[in-house]
């Protein structure tokens, strides 16, 4: 569960070693409330996402807060799905691997394909583009999520492996200032990314609005020219 996680979110794979490392050594209490916490801090950065869509697409009232908290869990509840998925298809590999080997181990192969850059590419651009249609009040048009769904994606896989390249060269940081640079590196990999979601959502916005210019320009066109067509009612 651990390697799903830091394979999900590379940047915090000290924060999440830090918190297996607590669960290993016996601290239950401590634990379910890291856990609890979590959840809590997951759901409200959901909140904050969402108040900020509110924002960008302004033409649409916000939700209230017992619906965005709400919804904030049930994305809780996506994620974890997403994680567990994950280590069943991986187990599930592996025995294949153990029970049919062969030339082409099927674990290490999968394992190499989530890992790739375009396999992660793909997926959080399928992600941000399931966020820009959903997560709005007025859900735009799918065409118009799509090019900034893709560019969106790529960035926040590119800024991951950006982080996962500097963690290495901040080992002397992180010695001296233990799990705190850890968290500093994390809070910045979560602002970055934060903010080209919202620069994304508001170039959704644009190309929707621009979308909508054109069905009523088209629409007004159609008018017009079935009014110049029409006989007159001499004839």
């Amino acid at each position: 569960m651990a390697n799903a996680l830091i394979e999900a979110f590379p940047p915090l794979a000290e924060l999440i070693n830090g918190a297996v490392d607590a669960v290993s050594r016996g601290a239950a209490l401590t634990s379910l409330i890291g856990v609890v916490g979590v959840i809590w801090t997951v759901s409200q950065l959901y909140g904050a996402l969402d108040v900020a869509f509110a924002r960008i697409f302004a033409e649409a009232p916000e939700r209230d807060i017992i619906r965005r908290t709400a919804r904030g869990f049930l994305v809780v509840l996506l994620i974890g799905g997403a994680i567990v998925a994950f280590v069943v298809l991986v187990s599930l590999a592996g025995l294949i691997d153990a029970f049919l080997p062969g030339e082409m181990p099927i674990a290490s192969l999968t394992i190499s394909v989530v890992r790739s850059i375009p396999f992660l590419s793909l997926v959080a651009a399928l992600v941000v583009l399931v966020t820009y249609h959903e997560l709005p009040s007025n859900a735009p048009r799918w065409r118009s999520a799509l090019v900034p769904a893709i560019v969106v994606g790529i960035a926040i896989v590119v800024l991951s492996q950006i982080f996962v390249a500097l963690v290495p060269r901040l080992v002397g940081v992180a010695a001296l200032a233990g799990s705190l640079a850890s968290a500093f590196i994390a809070l910045a990999w979560l602002s970055f990314t934060f903010q080209a979601l919202l620069y994304g959502a508001a170039w959704v916005r644009v190309r929707d609005e621009a979308a909508d210019r054109a069905v009523a320009l088209a629409a007004e066109l159609l008018v017009e020219s079935r009014m110049y067509h029409m006989p007159s009612l001499g004839r």
